[in-house]
Protein backbone atom coordinates (compact mmCIF):
# COMPACT_ATOMS: atom_id res chain seq x y z
CA UNK A 1 0.00 0.00 0.00
CA UNK A 2 2.83 2.34 0.51
CA UNK A 3 3.82 1.92 -2.91
CA UNK A 4 0.82 3.20 -4.17
CA UNK A 5 0.78 6.36 -5.91
CA UNK A 6 -0.42 9.54 -3.77
CA UNK A 7 -3.83 9.88 -6.28
CA UNK A 8 -4.69 6.06 -5.79
CA UNK A 9 -4.37 6.73 -1.81
CA UNK A 10 -6.73 9.48 -2.14
CA UNK A 11 -8.94 7.86 -4.07
CA UNK A 12 -9.04 4.48 -1.92
CA UNK A 13 -9.20 6.71 1.02
CA UNK A 14 -12.48 8.62 -0.42
CA UNK A 15 -14.28 5.34 -1.34
CA UNK A 16 -13.03 3.68 1.96
CA UNK A 17 -14.95 7.08 4.05
CA UNK A 18 -18.08 7.16 1.60
CA UNK A 19 -18.63 3.16 1.64
CA UNK A 20 -18.05 2.63 5.27
CA UNK A 21 -20.10 6.19 6.49
CA UNK A 22 -16.82 7.07 8.63
CA UNK A 23 -17.20 9.53 11.33
CA UNK A 24 -14.59 11.12 13.98
CA UNK A 25 -14.79 13.26 17.20
CA UNK A 26 -12.37 14.16 18.63
CA UNK A 27 -12.64 14.37 22.98
CA UNK A 28 -10.70 16.12 25.07
CA UNK A 29 -9.19 15.10 28.59
CA UNK A 30 -12.72 16.94 30.16
CA UNK A 31 -14.41 14.37 28.02
CA UNK A 32 -16.13 16.82 25.81
CA UNK A 33 -15.69 17.09 22.09
CA UNK A 34 -13.03 18.89 20.78
CA UNK A 35 -14.21 18.55 17.30
CA UNK A 36 -16.28 16.12 15.18
CA UNK A 37 -16.88 15.31 11.26
CA UNK A 38 -17.28 13.25 8.81
CA UNK A 39 -20.83 11.27 8.40
CA UNK A 40 -22.25 12.39 11.55
CA UNK A 41 -25.49 12.15 10.05
CA UNK A 42 -25.42 8.30 9.39
CA UNK A 43 -25.32 8.24 13.32
CA UNK A 44 -27.50 10.88 14.46
CA UNK A 45 -25.11 12.98 15.32
CA UNK A 46 -25.58 16.06 13.65
CA UNK A 47 -26.45 17.80 16.30
CA UNK A 48 -23.18 17.47 18.58
CA UNK A 49 -21.67 20.28 19.16
CA UNK A 50 -18.28 21.09 19.70
CA UNK A 51 -17.65 21.58 24.21
CA UNK A 52 -20.65 18.75 24.75
CA UNK A 53 -19.88 16.24 27.24
CA UNK A 54 -19.12 12.95 24.87
CA UNK A 55 -20.88 10.42 27.69
CA UNK A 56 -24.66 12.50 27.08
CA UNK A 57 -24.28 11.07 23.77
CA UNK A 58 -22.58 7.88 24.03
CA UNK A 59 -22.95 5.93 27.43
CA UNK A 60 -21.06 2.99 26.33
CA UNK A 61 -17.80 5.10 26.80
CA UNK A 62 -18.22 5.20 30.20
CA UNK A 63 -15.52 4.08 32.18
CA UNK A 64 -13.36 3.66 29.06
CA UNK A 65 -11.84 7.09 28.95
CA UNK A 66 -9.27 7.62 29.88
CA UNK A 67 -8.41 4.64 27.36
CA UNK A 68 -7.04 1.55 29.32
CA UNK A 69 -5.30 0.72 25.78
CA UNK A 70 -4.09 2.23 23.07
CA UNK A 71 -5.54 1.55 20.29
CA UNK A 72 -8.59 0.33 21.31
CA UNK A 73 -11.67 -1.44 19.31
CA UNK A 74 -15.49 -2.17 20.62
CA UNK A 75 -16.76 -3.86 17.84
CA UNK A 76 -20.52 -3.72 16.46
CA UNK A 77 -22.01 -1.25 19.11
CA UNK A 78 -25.40 -0.69 17.89
CA UNK A 79 -26.02 3.18 17.92
CA UNK A 80 -29.04 5.40 16.06
CA UNK A 81 -31.34 3.51 14.43
CA UNK A 82 -30.51 0.60 13.10
CA UNK A 83 -27.12 1.40 12.72
CA UNK A 84 -24.16 -0.69 13.54
CA UNK A 85 -20.75 0.33 13.90
CA UNK A 86 -17.05 -0.22 14.73
CA UNK A 87 -15.63 2.22 17.62
CA UNK A 88 -11.88 2.65 17.26
CA UNK A 89 -10.16 4.72 19.73
CA UNK A 90 -6.88 5.94 20.11
CA UNK A 91 -4.82 8.39 22.03
CA UNK A 92 -3.48 11.37 20.76
CA UNK A 93 -1.74 13.65 23.62
CA UNK A 94 -4.08 14.45 26.13
CA UNK A 95 -6.50 13.86 22.86
CA UNK A 96 -8.66 10.65 22.37
CA UNK A 97 -9.55 9.70 18.66
CA UNK A 98 -13.00 8.14 18.42
CA UNK A 99 -13.11 6.74 14.60
CA UNK A 100 -16.89 5.26 13.46
CA UNK A 101 -16.92 2.68 10.95
CA UNK A 102 -20.31 1.89 9.74
CA UNK A 103 -20.42 -2.02 9.46
CA UNK A 104 -24.24 -2.20 9.07
CA UNK A 105 -24.41 -3.65 5.30
CA UNK A 106 -21.84 -6.76 6.76
CA UNK A 107 -24.12 -7.50 9.69
CA UNK A 108 -27.20 -7.52 7.30
CA UNK A 109 -25.22 -10.28 5.29
CA UNK A 110 -24.25 -12.18 7.72
CA UNK A 111 -27.73 -12.46 9.19
CA UNK A 112 -29.21 -13.68 5.56
CA UNK A 113 -26.07 -15.54 4.99
CA UNK A 114 -26.91 -17.63 8.67
CA UNK A 115 -30.74 -17.21 7.62
CA UNK A 116 -29.96 -19.11 4.13
CA UNK A 117 -27.42 -21.47 5.58
CA UNK A 118 -29.68 -22.64 8.34
CA UNK A 119 -32.35 -22.96 5.96
CA UNK A 120 -30.41 -24.76 3.34
CA UNK A 121 -29.42 -27.38 6.37
CA UNK A 122 -33.25 -27.93 7.58
CA UNK A 123 -33.98 -28.71 4.23
CA UNK A 124 -31.10 -31.46 3.50
CA UNK A 125 -31.73 -33.06 6.83
CA UNK A 126 -35.91 -32.85 5.33
CA UNK A 127 -34.90 -34.02 2.66
CA UNK A 128 -32.66 -37.09 3.66
CA UNK A 129 -35.12 -38.22 6.09
CA UNK A 130 -37.72 -38.38 3.35
CA UNK A 131 -35.53 -40.75 0.73
CA UNK A 132 -34.80 -42.77 4.03
CA UNK A 133 -38.76 -43.41 4.63
CA UNK A 134 -39.38 -43.93 1.00
CA UNK A 135 -36.50 -46.16 0.48
CA UNK A 136 -37.70 -48.12 3.18
CA UNK A 137 -41.39 -48.01 2.42
CA UNK A 138 -40.22 -48.99 -1.47
CA UNK A 139 -43.52 -49.33 -3.38
CA UNK A 140 -45.95 -48.48 -0.17
CA UNK A 141 -46.66 -45.01 -1.63
CA UNK A 142 -50.35 -45.26 0.68
CA UNK A 143 -47.88 -46.28 3.91
CA UNK A 144 -45.16 -43.01 3.43
CA UNK A 145 -47.96 -40.58 2.99
CA UNK A 146 -49.54 -41.79 5.75
CA UNK A 147 -45.87 -41.41 7.81
CA UNK A 148 -45.35 -38.42 6.83
CA UNK A 149 -48.61 -37.27 7.52
CA UNK A 150 -47.98 -38.16 11.02
CA UNK A 151 -43.91 -36.37 10.38
CA UNK A 152 -46.27 -33.32 10.27
CA UNK A 153 -48.64 -33.85 13.82
CA UNK A 154 -45.18 -34.32 15.46
CA UNK A 155 -44.05 -31.20 13.80
CA UNK A 156 -47.21 -29.49 14.89
CA UNK A 157 -47.20 -30.91 18.61
CA UNK A 158 -43.41 -30.27 18.80
CA UNK A 159 -44.04 -26.48 17.47
CA UNK A 160 -47.03 -26.13 20.16
CA UNK A 161 -44.53 -27.84 22.78
CA UNK A 162 -42.45 -25.35 22.42
CA UNK A 163 -44.00 -22.22 22.17
CA UNK A 164 -46.17 -23.87 25.48
CA UNK A 165 -42.68 -24.04 27.21
CA UNK A 166 -41.64 -20.16 26.11
CA UNK A 167 -45.01 -19.22 27.58
CA UNK A 168 -44.43 -20.69 30.59
CA UNK A 169 -40.45 -19.29 30.73
CA UNK A 170 -42.20 -15.77 30.30
CA UNK A 171 -44.70 -16.46 33.38
CA UNK A 172 -41.38 -17.12 35.58
CA UNK A 173 -39.46 -14.54 34.23
CA UNK A 174 -42.37 -12.16 34.93
CA UNK A 175 -42.45 -13.60 38.30
CA UNK A 176 -39.09 -12.67 38.92
CA UNK A 177 -40.28 -8.83 39.14
CA UNK A 178 -41.14 -8.73 42.69
CA UNK A 179 -44.45 -7.38 43.89
CA UNK A 180 -45.27 -3.56 44.78
CA UNK A 181 -43.29 -2.81 48.61
CA UNK A 182 -45.38 -0.30 51.07
CA UNK A 183 -44.32 -0.31 54.48
CA UNK A 184 -41.58 1.24 57.19
CA UNK A 185 -37.79 -0.05 57.45
CA UNK A 186 -35.94 1.96 59.99
CA UNK A 187 -38.36 4.14 61.32
CA UNK A 188 -39.22 5.27 57.34
CA UNK A 189 -42.18 4.94 55.14
CA UNK A 190 -40.66 3.51 52.05
CA UNK A 191 -42.12 2.22 48.97
CA UNK A 192 -40.91 0.22 45.33
CA UNK A 193 -42.48 0.44 42.95
CA UNK A 194 -41.38 -1.88 39.52
CA UNK A 195 -41.91 -2.76 36.14
CA UNK A 196 -41.05 -5.44 33.45
CA UNK A 197 -42.08 -6.01 30.10
CA UNK A 198 -40.10 -8.29 27.86
CA UNK A 199 -39.92 -7.32 23.71
CA UNK A 200 -39.94 -10.75 22.86
CA UNK A 201 -41.29 -14.03 24.85
CA UNK A 202 -38.21 -13.93 27.22
CA UNK A 203 -35.99 -10.90 27.78
CA UNK A 204 -32.94 -9.72 29.08
CA UNK A 205 -33.98 -7.08 31.65
CA UNK A 206 -34.03 -7.62 35.43
CA UNK A 207 -35.57 -5.78 37.95
CA UNK A 208 -35.48 -7.07 41.61
CA UNK A 209 -35.03 -5.67 45.44
CA UNK A 210 -34.28 -7.61 48.63
CA UNK A 211 -33.20 -6.71 52.06
CA UNK A 212 -29.67 -7.52 53.72
CA UNK A 213 -30.43 -7.79 57.13
CA UNK A 214 -33.08 -5.72 58.56
CA UNK A 215 -32.82 -2.24 57.32
CA UNK A 216 -30.49 -2.50 54.20
CA UNK A 217 -32.65 -2.07 51.11
CA UNK A 218 -30.68 -3.60 47.99
CA UNK A 219 -32.46 -2.85 44.49
CA UNK A 220 -31.35 -4.05 41.09
CA UNK A 221 -31.88 -3.09 37.82
CA UNK A 222 -30.20 -4.48 34.62
CA UNK A 223 -30.08 -4.85 31.06
CA UNK A 224 -28.54 -7.73 28.89
CA UNK A 225 -26.81 -5.98 25.63
CA UNK A 226 -29.21 -8.89 23.53
CA UNK A 227 -33.10 -10.19 23.53
CA UNK A 228 -34.45 -13.69 23.63
CA UNK A 229 -33.82 -16.96 25.22
CA UNK A 230 -29.90 -16.29 25.34
CA UNK A 231 -30.37 -12.89 27.06
CA UNK A 232 -33.17 -14.33 29.67
CA UNK A 233 -30.12 -17.08 30.53
CA UNK A 234 -27.30 -14.62 31.37
CA UNK A 235 -29.73 -12.16 33.44
CA UNK A 236 -30.85 -14.80 35.10
CA UNK A 237 -27.17 -16.13 35.90
CA UNK A 238 -26.49 -11.89 36.55
CA UNK A 239 -29.14 -11.73 38.95
CA UNK A 240 -28.25 -15.33 40.96
CA UNK A 241 -25.37 -14.38 41.45
CA UNK A 242 -26.15 -10.66 43.34
CA UNK A 243 -28.91 -12.91 45.27
CA UNK A 244 -26.24 -15.36 46.27
CA UNK A 245 -24.20 -12.65 47.68
CA UNK A 246 -27.13 -12.01 50.60
CA UNK A 247 -25.29 -15.13 52.02
CA UNK A 248 -21.82 -14.04 52.26
CA UNK A 249 -20.61 -13.41 55.79
CA UNK A 250 -19.67 -9.61 54.85
CA UNK A 251 -22.91 -9.12 52.34
CA UNK A 252 -23.29 -5.96 54.37
CA UNK A 253 -19.90 -4.26 53.66
CA UNK A 254 -20.59 -5.83 50.22
CA UNK A 255 -23.56 -3.93 49.65
CA UNK A 256 -23.11 -0.68 51.58
CA UNK A 257 -20.72 -0.50 49.27
CA UNK A 258 -22.30 -1.13 46.06
CA UNK A 259 -19.29 -1.07 43.86
CA UNK A 260 -17.71 -3.87 45.56
CA UNK A 261 -20.30 -6.47 45.09
CA UNK A 262 -20.38 -5.41 41.37
CA UNK A 263 -16.80 -6.66 41.28
CA UNK A 264 -17.48 -9.76 42.41
CA UNK A 265 -20.29 -10.71 40.42
CA UNK A 266 -18.00 -9.09 37.07
CA UNK A 267 -15.13 -11.51 37.68
CA UNK A 268 -17.50 -14.59 37.43
CA UNK A 269 -19.19 -12.91 34.60
CA UNK A 270 -15.96 -12.46 32.64
CA UNK A 271 -14.52 -15.99 33.88
CA UNK A 272 -14.75 -18.46 31.22
CA UNK A 273 -17.02 -16.44 29.59
CA UNK A 274 -17.63 -17.20 25.71
CA UNK A 275 -21.08 -16.23 24.86
CA UNK A 276 -19.54 -11.80 24.36
CA UNK A 277 -23.19 -10.86 26.23
CA UNK A 278 -22.20 -7.90 28.72
CA UNK A 279 -24.86 -6.28 31.56
CA UNK A 280 -25.45 -2.44 31.72
CA UNK A 281 -26.63 -2.62 35.72
CA UNK A 282 -27.51 -0.22 38.27
CA UNK A 283 -27.29 -1.26 41.90
CA UNK A 284 -28.24 0.68 45.04
CA UNK A 285 -28.20 -0.22 48.50
CA UNK A 286 -30.96 2.19 50.88
CA UNK A 287 -29.72 2.40 54.35
CA UNK A 288 -33.24 3.46 56.05
CA UNK A 289 -31.88 4.59 59.81
CA UNK A 290 -29.84 7.78 57.37
CA UNK A 291 -31.29 7.54 54.41
CA UNK A 292 -28.61 7.30 52.73
CA UNK A 293 -28.37 6.00 49.17
CA UNK A 294 -25.32 3.99 47.88
CA UNK A 295 -25.06 2.80 43.91
CA UNK A 296 -22.80 2.08 41.34
CA UNK A 297 -23.59 2.27 37.72
CA UNK A 298 -22.16 -0.23 35.17
CA UNK A 299 -22.64 1.09 31.97
CA UNK A 300 -26.50 2.21 32.59
CA UNK A 301 -28.25 5.21 32.51
CA UNK A 302 -27.93 7.96 34.88
CA UNK A 303 -31.32 7.43 37.27
CA UNK A 304 -33.65 10.20 37.65
CA UNK A 305 -33.96 11.53 41.59
CA UNK A 306 -36.90 13.92 42.05
CA UNK A 307 -36.84 15.81 45.46
CA UNK A 308 -39.71 16.53 47.36
CA UNK A 309 -39.92 20.36 46.40
CA UNK A 310 -40.10 19.15 42.45
CA UNK A 311 -36.29 19.52 41.68
CA UNK A 312 -34.45 17.11 39.51
CA UNK A 313 -31.08 15.79 39.21
CA UNK A 314 -29.72 12.78 37.44
CA UNK A 315 -27.02 11.05 39.48
CA UNK A 316 -24.21 10.20 37.11
CA UNK A 317 -21.65 8.96 39.14
CA UNK A 318 -19.86 5.84 40.02
CA UNK A 319 -19.69 5.27 36.59
CA UNK A 320 -18.04 2.07 35.23
CA UNK A 321 -18.21 -0.36 32.19
CA UNK A 322 -21.24 -2.72 31.58
CA UNK A 323 -20.54 -6.48 33.72
CA UNK A 324 -18.90 -9.32 31.66
CA UNK A 325 -17.59 -7.29 29.51
CA UNK A 326 -13.63 -6.68 30.52
CA UNK A 327 -11.94 -8.79 33.57
CA UNK A 328 -10.22 -7.00 36.48
CA UNK A 329 -12.54 -4.11 36.95
CA UNK A 330 -13.05 -2.29 40.12
CA UNK A 331 -16.43 -0.66 40.63
CA UNK A 332 -16.79 2.39 42.61
CA UNK A 333 -19.27 3.57 44.64
CA UNK A 334 -21.55 7.13 45.10
CA UNK A 335 -23.78 8.24 47.73
CA UNK A 336 -26.97 10.36 47.87
CA UNK A 337 -29.13 11.02 50.37
CA UNK A 338 -32.86 11.00 50.32
CA UNK A 339 -35.62 12.51 52.29
CA UNK A 340 -39.36 12.79 53.39
CA UNK A 341 -41.10 12.61 49.79
CA UNK A 342 -38.14 12.26 47.29
CA UNK A 343 -38.45 9.76 44.31
CA UNK A 344 -35.48 7.86 42.61
CA UNK A 345 -36.61 6.76 39.26
CA UNK A 346 -34.26 4.31 37.43
CA UNK A 347 -34.70 3.05 33.94
CA UNK A 348 -33.32 0.42 31.11
CA UNK A 349 -32.69 1.87 27.84
CA UNK A 350 -35.78 0.73 26.36
CA UNK A 351 -37.55 3.51 27.58
CA UNK A 352 -34.97 6.18 26.77
CA UNK A 353 -34.46 4.18 22.88
CA UNK A 354 -38.02 3.42 22.09
CA UNK A 355 -38.91 4.69 18.95
CA UNK A 356 -41.12 6.35 17.02
CA UNK A 357 -42.13 5.35 13.72
CA UNK A 358 -40.15 8.46 12.54
CA UNK A 359 -37.07 7.18 14.59
CA UNK A 360 -36.65 9.64 16.85
CA UNK A 361 -35.83 8.37 20.31
CA UNK A 362 -37.90 8.97 23.38
CA UNK A 363 -34.95 9.93 25.06
CA UNK A 364 -34.15 11.57 28.92
CA UNK A 365 -36.03 14.44 28.26
CA UNK A 366 -39.40 13.12 27.62
CA UNK A 367 -38.70 11.34 31.02
CA UNK A 368 -37.74 14.29 33.13
CA UNK A 369 -41.10 15.95 31.64
CA UNK A 370 -43.42 13.57 32.81
CA UNK A 371 -41.90 13.12 36.61
CA UNK A 372 -41.08 17.30 36.61
CA UNK A 373 -45.21 17.78 36.88
CA UNK A 374 -46.14 16.56 39.67
CA UNK A 375 -45.03 14.50 42.97
CA UNK A 376 -47.14 11.11 41.91
CA UNK A 377 -46.85 7.69 43.96
CA UNK A 378 -44.18 5.58 42.11
CA UNK A 379 -47.03 2.91 40.21
CA UNK A 380 -48.52 6.34 39.24
CA UNK A 381 -45.04 7.44 37.46
CA UNK A 382 -44.51 3.96 35.90
CA UNK A 383 -47.85 3.62 34.35
CA UNK A 384 -47.53 7.59 33.22
CA UNK A 385 -44.43 6.55 31.41
CA UNK A 386 -45.27 3.72 30.29
CA UNK A 387 -48.68 5.23 28.52
CA UNK A 388 -46.04 7.80 27.22
CA UNK A 389 -44.05 5.40 25.94
CA UNK A 390 -46.60 3.50 24.01
CA UNK A 391 -48.30 6.81 22.54
CA UNK A 392 -44.76 7.55 21.16
CA UNK A 393 -44.12 4.36 19.63
CA UNK A 394 -47.83 4.91 17.71
CA UNK A 395 -48.36 1.25 17.65
CA UNK A 396 -45.17 0.26 16.62
CA UNK A 397 -43.54 -3.47 17.72
CA UNK A 398 -42.08 -2.95 21.09
CA UNK A 399 -38.28 -3.14 20.15
CA UNK A 400 -36.64 -3.44 23.71
CA UNK A 401 -37.44 -5.05 26.72
CA UNK A 402 -38.73 -2.41 29.18
CA UNK A 403 -37.58 -2.67 33.28
CA UNK A 404 -37.72 0.00 35.44
CA UNK A 405 -38.61 1.11 39.50
CA UNK A 406 -39.36 3.85 41.85
CA UNK A 407 -38.03 3.85 45.14
CA UNK A 408 -40.09 6.68 47.41
CA UNK A 409 -39.44 7.58 50.71
CA UNK A 410 -42.32 8.75 52.91
CA UNK A 411 -46.18 7.88 51.68
CA UNK A 412 -46.16 6.55 48.53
Amino acid sequence: MKDLPTILIDRLQALICDDRSVAWIRIGADLCVREAGGHLKNYGLTDLRTGEPVLDRMYFLEGLLPLPESPFCMPSIELHGTRVADVHLFADGDTVWLLLLDVTAERDVARRMQQKAYDMTLLEEKEALLNKRLEAANAALTEAHRELELSREVIRQELERKQTELAEARTLQLALAPPPFRGAIGGRSVSVDVVLEPAKEVGGDLVDYFWVGESLLVLLLGDVANKGAGAALTMARTHALFRGLTAHPEALRLFREPGLAASIVNTTLTTGDSSCMFVTLLLAAFEAETGRVSYTRAGHVPPFLRRADGSIERLTAAAGPPLGLMEGLAYRSATVELGFGDQLLVVTDGITEATAPSMALFGDQRILDCIRQRAASGSEVLNTLLRQVRLFEAGETQSDDIAAFVLRVGDG
